[in-house]
């Protein structure tokens, strides 16, 4: 892609976790028992070899987005399949907490799917490597 493109992209997944003065303060507890929660079911949504290495779950700044890594399987319907789906937490109840954006990333793509809009999902080329 060109530079511009890729630039675009990146302030996009920035804007996607940045706060609004209407949005709720982040909750660390909450986000922290969610990714417990999330962390066998990201396992069992892992189609990849690697899953022992690879498979995580994160908080990242401060509550504002969690982090699903896996080594493969990660596509535009991963982050909303995890939690909605499997976890049965819809995406207003996580907006409520300040949980922003739910992002997946395995050995080749990631996807943050926004709390705010359903239909927001930014996919991006981003191997993964650790």
């Amino acid at each position: 892609m060109p530079v511009e493109v890729q630039q675009k992209a990146i302030a996009y997944m920035f804007a996607m976790r940045a706060p609004h003065p209407d949005d709720a303060a982040a909750d660390p507890t909450y986000a922290a028992d969610l990714a417990n929660k999330l962390k066998p079911i990201i396992l069992s949504l892992d189609k990849g070899a690697d899953k022992a290495r690879m498979n995580r779950v994160e908080v990242i700044a401060s509550g504002r987005q969690i982090d699903l890594y896996m080594s493969a399987g990660c596509d535009e319907q991963t982050p909303k399949r995890a939690v909605v789906q499997n976890a049965g937490v819809p995406l207003p109840v996580l907006m409520s907490h300040g949980i922003l954006v739910i992002r997946c990333n395995d050995a080749r793509i990631q996807c943050l799917q926004s709390t705010r809009d359903s239909s927001d999902v930014l996919c991006t080329t981003a191997p993964r490597h650790k």
